[in-house]
């Protein structure tokens, strides 16, 4: 049996396009209009910066696509998102 424990907590541009199916520039943009959030950007030392992405931001960006196949705009969902992910601290 598997849990939400066992999955790591960050995932890559790789993994996070593999899974929804997203551009990588999509994922970036989307990031930038809060319907993801923010990923962490770090240097392995060999590859150049990379991304890594809050577990959280493959649910969000499943949400995200359901909401845009019912035929919701970008602005719309982004108000939907605010309110099933709020910001801490906010």
């Amino acid at each position: 049996m598997s849990s939400r424990d066992d999955e790591p907590r960050w995932a890559s541009n790789e993994e996070l396009t593999a899974i929804t199916g997203i551009s990588r520039q999509s994922l970036r943009l989307w990031a930038i209009r809060g319907l993801l959030p923010k990923p962490t950007l770090f240097s392995d030392g060999k590859s150049g910066v990379r991304s890594r992405w809050p577990r959280s931001a493959i649910d969000r960006a499943r949400f995200v696509m359901k909401m845009k196949a019912q035929g919701y705009e970008l602005d719309e969902i982004a108000e939907m998102v605010k309110e099933r992910w709020p910001e801490r601290g906010a």
